[in-house]
């Protein structure tokens, strides 16, 4: 959805398919609640642009 309405996504370390290796293999729990935090920022824009709202800027949006 995102990608259909032009919303570049965050994410860049991994993808859904290589969390539970992730987890099961490396026990990364913190690279998960960081791929987890950027899904919900993506998810915020994507509501945003269906409203016609301006979209968050990089200075709006904070993640640990």
């Amino acid at each position: 959805m995102a990608n259909v309405l032009g919303i570049p996504s965050p994410k860049e370390d991994m993808d859904g398919s290589m969390v539970r290796d992730v987890y099961c293999e490396e026990g990364d729990l913190d690279r998960i609640v960081a791929y987890c935090e950027l899904d919900v920022i993506t998810l915020a824009q994507v509501f945003l642009r269906l409203r016609n709202d301006d979209l968050l800027t990089e200075d709006q949006i904070f993640h640990v």
